[in-house]
This record gives C-alpha cells, structure tokens and sequence, in this order.
C-alpha cells in the first residue's frame, strides 16, 4: 500500500504511525516547512517532502496547489490528512482523493468552539472516512457534522515489549512524579507545579518533579518554580524522544497529568504500560483509560488539593505497585500496538483506492 499522510513531521503522531506502516508499505509524509522532525525521530524509510509554505504564510490553504500535483504524480492508494482544521482543511482545498481524516481531539473540541467549525466541516464532508484515537471524538464529530460518514477507532498504541517496567534503582525514601505533557496553556503543568508544592507541605519525605517537555510556558513556569521555593526540587528535563520514555519512566514513581482538556491521553497509556500509576484530571479522554481508584486517579479540573491527596496516597509502595500492575494489564488489554495498528490499517483500505 501506498499511504500519504498530511501532517505535521515533529508530531509524534505522525512518527508513531509513518514508523509503524513503512515496516511494510511505502510512506512519503507530506508537511509544511516549520513542523520539520528535527529530532529525527521518523524512520529512515519514510520519505519526507516539506511544502512551500509555511503556517505564517497561510501553508494549509496556499500549499493546494503544489500539494494537489504531488499526490496525482506520486500514485497514492491512499492520503491520511491528521487534524480537522489543519491538514485535513488542506487535503479539501487540495481535491485530495481517497482521504482518511484522523481527527485528534483539540481540533473538533477546542478549535471548533473557537469559530473553526467551518473548517471541520469542510475537512469531514471531503474526506471518505474518519478516524479518532478514542470513541469521544467520534461522537464529537457526529455533532458538528450531522450527515452519514465513515467512522472508525483506531488507539495511539503502545508496544508493551517497549514500554514495560525496566527495574531501576529507586530511593525507598523518596518520590518521584513526572509531568509528561507540552508546557502549553491549557496542559495543567502550573497546576501540577501547585499541587507538588503542597505535596512537599504536607510530608517529610524526599520528593522531585521531573518535567518532560517544551513550549511557550515553559519561562513561565521555571519561575513559578523559583518563586514557590521548589526549584531545587524540579527538574526540567526539555524534550524527550518516545525512543528514550520507558527509560525516564523508569525513574519516575507517579505520572501526573492536570490538564484542562483530554480528548486522549498518550503519556498516561504509556505510564500504565509501565506500570507508573497516572493521576488525571477527570476529562472525557482519561476516563477512557483509568478507572478510578483502581488503575489510576481522576480528580475533578483544576482541583490541586485532591490531586495532592492521591499523590499522598501513592506513597504507599505495595498500593502503588499493585495499581500500576492492574493499569500495565488494561493497557495490554485494551491499546496494544499490533492490535491498533491492524485496526488503523483497516481503516486506511477501507477508503483507499482498490488498487494499492
């Protein structure tokens, strides 16, 4: 099979799954110029074409007609656009055919109640099918386009021969939580820098916070660091690969994640797969994966001092292995890689053309 997909090449989206298909078909990755994978973390397989134009130069409407002629010329069976007010709204003014749209939550929750329900829209009624990491989006969508389509789930996928508990040494004294999301407005990591500091109010024991990840909070919150006292106790560690995660996850005894808004939630599955319990907001997207009290913790939005509360309770090691262990045997249950990526494929065929 031939697969185009139209994203963004520093996604980790796309180089989970551009890496997961060219082990056994031919994946170009079409992107625009400032979204370039300068981690180099797509396979050396994967053929990468960079577009003329830039997101500050109206890339998602001005690269159609460059794009239009790359895709005619190339012979794709099939073209993965990933989000519904971005590549997929290029894949539209493109005339792109065969489109599976992989929608990836922000896009049909918070872009669209910020005005961009057009361009959702648009991308779902051109594309032959949609696809979602989680049932929550699909719904979503069905109420933003109400016409027949295509619908079909397929997980982010976790390898779990991967992301598996690795046995590094830890202090049996201390603590160590990790926040694994982009420092963005709207992630919750100033909500997990509060909800640290009360955690070391509350106990006498040695604690760190592990902060993986950049953006532009990131100034911001080393200061809000600096200025609570507990710089000393934070680590920011700047971006980590998803290659290098099971080992920094190895390091870390809880995975806290605040944020505001979920629609799927990558670090926390790959927590569980590593037996790291997750404490996450309530969102429609954690709900999905932790059952609470059980495999993890979900604290209402915005609530710090439950979320303290949990990263208390978690002290106790013998609790915290055990959840962990419940939560790595839903995550193989549930959002293995080789079964994902089958259902991802399905969904590829199902709107590609018939020969491919």
């Amino acid at each position: 099979m031939k697969i185009a997909f139209l994203a963004a090449a520093s996604s980790p989206h796309t180089v989970k799954w551009a890496n997961a298909f060219v082990q056994e078909h031919d994946v170009t990755v079409f992107s625009l110029p400032d979204q370039k994978d300068e981690q180099g973390e797509l396979d050396g397989k994967v053929t990468v074409e960079y577009l003329p134009f830039s997101t500050a130069q109206g890339g998602y409407k001005k690269n159609a007609a460059e794009l239009k002629g790359k895709l005619a010329a190339g012979g794709f069976g099939v073209v993965n656009a990933f989000g519904a007010t971005t590549y997929g709204f290029l894949a539209a003014k493109a005339k792109a055919p065969n489109v599976l749209l992989t929608v990836l939550g922000p896009d049909v929750y918070a872009e669209a109640d910020r005005g961009l329900k057009g361009l959702v829209k648009k991308s779902v009624k051109h594309a032959a099918g949609v696809l979602a990491a989680a049932p929550n989006v699909i719904t979503r969508v069905k109420t933003l386009y109400k016409k027949e389509k295509a619908y079909f789930v397929a997980p982010f996928g976790v390898d779990t021969e991967v992301f598996k508990k690795l046995g590094a040494e830890k202090p049996e004294d201390s603590m160590c939580f990790g926040s694994l999301k982009a420092l963005e407005y709207g992630n919750g990591v100033d909500h997990v820098l509060d909800a640290f500091a009360k955690y070391l109010e509350k106990t006498t024991g040695a604690a760190t916070l592990k902060i993986a990840g950049t953006g532009s909070m990131e100034s911001s919150l080393r200061q809000k660091a600096q200025s609570m006292g507990i710089a000393d106790k934070v680590e920011f560690l700047g971006h980590v690969k998803n290659a290098d995660m099971p080992a920094l996850l190895a390091t870390i005894d809880v995975t806290v994640q605040m944020g505001d808004a979920e629609a799927f939630g990558v670090p926390g599955i790959e927590s569980m797969a590593c037996e790291v319990p997750v404490v996450a907001s309530d969102t429609v997207g954690a709900s999905e994966y932790i059952l609470n009290g059980v495999t993890g913790y979900l604290v209402k939005i915005g609530n710090v001092d439950r979320c303290c509360e949990c990263m208390m309770e978690l002290r106790d090691k013998a609790a915290r292995e055990h959840m962990g262990e419940l939560a790595r045997g839903d995550i193989k249950e549930s959002y293995e890689l080789a079964a994902c990526r089958e259902k991802y494929e399905e969904a590829l065929r199902a709107v590609g053309s018939r020969v491919m």
